[in-house]
């Protein structure tokens, strides 16, 4: 059986994807959470060419980058597509995630109050109900994103609209078929255990 190492800081943000994909996968890890000055000590002696967390590793073996450790571990355990258009329509709900959660971060983390409140008043007023539509469109009627069976893209879909929902709690109020995913996710009892046992974290 791999030993597997996740080493990241004690917040959700980009390493809570791998956590829920062992959490699903039932698969034991070591989830290493270190704190800022621990991270400034290890920072230069770290398995990882960017030094940069988070860093996975198997068997003594690192994989770098949030996307790409999310992919392999997806793809080990099951969670991705089985066959290359199912690939395709993870990585495509994938990108489309990372572009909404890029485009909140940029308005939440915009430093000038002026632009700050127009940014946020956009994503929230324009951005936000434009992708919500268009996602609710690509879920249809199927329960989950792709295959009809939990992957990668719905695990990215429950981590993002945490946030999401902490900002705005009546998301789904026009979109019921994203309602019923974010719910059927939730329950899963494995995501359901993790949720309730992860340490809770501010993000």
């Amino acid at each position: 059986m791999p030993q597997y190492k996740l080493t990241y800081f004690n917040i959700r943000a980009r390493a809570e994807v791998p956590r829920y994909l062992f959490a699903l996968a039932g698969v034991e890890y070591e989830d290493k959470r270190v704190t800022r000055e621990e991270w400034q000590q290890m920072k230069a002696s770290v398995p990882n060419p960017f030094h940069q967390l988070p860093i996975l590793e198997k068997d003594g073996v690192a994989f770098v980058q949030s996307g790409a450790i999310a992919n392999y571990l997806a793809m080990e355990f099951g969670f991705h597509g089985n066959d290359n258009e199912e690939k395709y329509r993870v990585d495509m709900i994938g990108e489309s995630i990372y572009d909404m959660s890029k485009t909140m971060m940029t308005a939440n983390f915009e430093k000038d109050e002026t632009k700050k409140a127009q940014l946020q008043k956009d994503f929230f007023g324009t951005f936000l109900p434009n992708w919500l539509k268009v996602m609710e469109k690509i879920l249809g009627k199927d329960d989950y994103f792709v295959g009809n069976r939990i992957t990668l893209a719905d695990i990215g879909f429950i981590f993002s609209c945490d946030y999401l929902l902490a900002a705005k709690s009546d998301l789904f109020e026009d979109f019921p078929g994203l309602n019923g995913l974010y719910d059927r996710l939730a329950a899963n009892p494995k995501i359901k255990k993790w949720r309730e046992d992860r340490p809770q974290t501010m993000f």
